[in-house]
């Protein structure tokens, strides 16, 4: 991957954060009623949707593929 690829993968997780970080916080909070393991759970969402996107992976709609990741997390 080169740099100019990894600053656009960066710019877009970037903003998905900006965009959805306190809906996803929000949902896991919901589901678990822990903060710290909420938070925890949405952190982890962001690291798995980074490895996708540096392994070449494609995301259509990116907030139903972060609500997708968070939800199999918090099954886990």
């Amino acid at each position: 991957m080169t740099p100019k690829e990894e600053k656009k993968l960066q710019g877009i997780l970037t903003l998905a954060h900006h965009d959805f970080d306190k809906g996803l916080n929000a949902r896991a909070f919901f589901k678990v009623n822990n903060r710290a393991i909420s938070k925890d759970l949405v952190q982890d969402t962001f690291i798995k949707t980074w490895i996708y996107l540096v392994k070449g992976g494609k995301i259509d709609i990116m907030k139903a593929f972060l609500y997708h990741v968070l939800n199999n997390l918090i099954v886990d």
